[in-house]
């Protein structure tokens, strides 16, 4: 197993995308939390009811760079899994291995680990530009929070974008479809299920669920419209367990002939 991930670790550093993909996330969080307090501030003396400006400032400079991070950790997860699909690769790596099993346990904790990766930096840029800009910085339970389910969440999402390309066979089917579903698809669903009364099924979505997850597992959070804590983190869990079992046994089962 070792030495499957240390292969594994190669085919990702051999490529660009690891880093590339981290850009993003990382210039939104140092942006988020250079400006994020300042903002809050100014909206709190302007607003009619008062609200906690640490707890908002904080929510919004790490949890949304964050949310960021999940859609490329996502990204990133499709892309490791699907260059296997797009060099025609997988043909080689199975027959230089005992099983499969163990190449695609290697594969997807290799990507988990890189996503955990994501988090920290995005969350450590966030967190030191509130220290160099913002008054008053402390740190909360809340931000404990936030950042501990956030590198969790951002593992488990990095695994659903190599479940799903696993699943499609696909490295561009796997791409597509997690980031069509972050940014419309489930957004669409949502809106369907709450016209028909049932956003119940809303909530059980697996982005709803996740954003359940980064905002309501703060102990002073609490939102309604979206999953509960802890039931939000079971739910993501499943949908986890659901994507990547699948992709598991369709790369089983798949003639690489």
């Amino acid at each position: 197993m070792t030495t499957l991930a240390q292969a594994e670790i190669k085919k990702v550093l051999s490529l660009r995308y690891w880093w590339a993909l981290a850009v993003a996330p990382v210039v939104v969080a140092l942006a988020a939390a250079s400006f994020t307090r300042p903002i809050v501030e100014a909206i709190a003396e302007r607003a009619d009811t008062a609200f906690d400006v640490n707890l908002v400032s904080t929510a919004i400079a790490v949890g949304g760079p964050t949310t960021i991070a999940l859609v490329f950790a996502a990204l990133f997860g499709a892309t490791a899994a699907g260059n296997e699909f797009t060099y025609a690769t997988f043909t080689t790596t199975f027959l230089t291995a005992r099983g499969r099993d163990a190449v695609l346990a290697a594969k997807l904790g290799v990507v988990a680990a890189f996503a955990v990766g994501y988090a920290l930096v995005v969350q450590v840029v966030a967190v030191g530009a509130m220290i160099l800009f913002t008054r008053d910085f402390s740190f909360t339970a809340d931000l404990f929070a936030i950042c501990g389910v956030g590198i969790v969440a951002c593992a488990l999402w990095a695994l659903i974008g190599a479940g799903v390309t696993l699943l499609a066979g696909s490295q561009v089917v796997g791409m597509l479809s997690v980031v069509g579903w972050f940014v419309f698809g489930e957004w669409i669903l949502r809106a369907l299920a709450f016209a028909v009364g049932a956003d119940g099924i809303g909530k059980a979505l697996p982005v709803s669920a996740t954003l359940g997850v980064l905002v309501n597992a703060a102990p002073s959070i609490d939102i309604d419209v979206l999953s509960s804590w802890p039931g939000a983190a079971m739910i993501l869990a499943a949908w986890v367990v659901a994507l990547v079992g699948g992709g598991w046994l369709r790369t089983r089962m798949r003639d690489i002939t």
